[in-house]
């Protein structure tokens, strides 16, 4: 869970991961391999990474179905394209340069100086430095991309190439994420696609009724190619093109938008290790 929007943050109940995990839909524990209520779990898909894949037909990787891209980029060239993404907090009204985190157990603050796109993938980078945030000094800032003000959808294919950053062989560094969330969680939803949680990759589905999701066993630090699809009261998760888990439990319907953000909270992601570099080669999404 992302959305840290359980103690009022602003997006992303960050992880508290979910029922089956643990007791209750939001606590702050993930257990290797688990599924939650709602979420079954491909055992095949364990782990089975890519590390050469590169999607040269511009389909979902591994998804099935007939697809049209309504969304995409490939972070060519030398800026982020803002016509495409904003920076920072997507729950603040103004944003300047540094805005406050999504959830108020990070320890970052979101500095769009973190944001880079250079060499063909977007660079999200996490370092030590102190910064004052939404009334706070915090140790760290790292940075977010967001489309809430420029694209969202409701149901279809999303799919990323990412770098996650690793602490050590096979255990993911810091809070990364790639996440899409509705308006006025949670009520909207949110579906972290592909999120860092005590070292492992997770993906878990967020919605008034709690969090349901599961976490992948193997290495998943380095480039992997993650994505899901997102039906009426389902969502099929996918890891380099390999079905992972199926949640049918709480998936919303109301459109959402995207986000990707490399946060810093050992308690809920993996061990802090700054500098560390988020790369992303492409995100894509497709509808039927």
């Amino acid at each position: 869970m992302r959305h840290r929007r359980g103690h009022r943050t602003a997006h992303r109940p960050r992880r508290a991961v979910g029922v089956g995990c643990a007791a209750a839909a939001l606590t702050l524990a993930a257990t290797a391999g688990c599924v939650g209520p709602g979420a079954t779990a491909d055992s095949s898909a364990s782990a089975r990474g890519d590390a050469t894949h590169v999607v040269e037909n511009g389909l979902p990787f591994g998804i099935p179905g007939d697809w049209h891209l309504v969304f995409d980029d490939e972070f060519e060239g030398t800026d982020l394209d803002l016509a495409k993404w904003s920076l920072g907090n997507p729950d603040v009204a103004y944003p300047g340069r540094v805005t406050k985190p999504v959830n108020d157990d990070e320890l970052d603050c979101y500095d769009a100086d973190q944001v880079a796109v250079h060499d063909g993938a977007l660079h999200i980078t996490a370092v030590e430095r102190e910064q004052t945030c939404g009334g706070r000094t915090l140790p760290y800032s790292s940075g977010m991309v967001n489309t809430r003000s420029t694209f969202s959808y409701a149901f279809g294919a999303v799919e990323a190439r990412i770098n996650l950053p690793a602490a050590s062989p096979g255990v993911i560094a810091n809070w990364p994420a790639f996440w899409t969330v509705g308006a006025n969680w949670p009520t909207g939803g949110e579906n972290d696609v592909a999120e860092g949680l005590h070292g492992q990759l997770c993906s878990y589905f967020n919605s008034p009724s709690g969090a349901v999701g599961h976490c992948t066993d193997g290495d998943f630090t380095g480039w992997h190619t993650l994505g899901a699809e997102w039906q009426p009261g389902r969502v099929d998760y996918y890891r380099d093109g390999v079905l992972a888990a199926t949640i049918t439990e709480g998936v919303t319907s109301q459109p959402h938008w995207l986000m990707i953000d490399n946060a810093v909270q050992p308690k809920i992601g993996g061990p802090t290790v700054v500098p560390a570099d988020l790369q992303v080669e492409y995100v894509r999404v497709w509808q039927h």
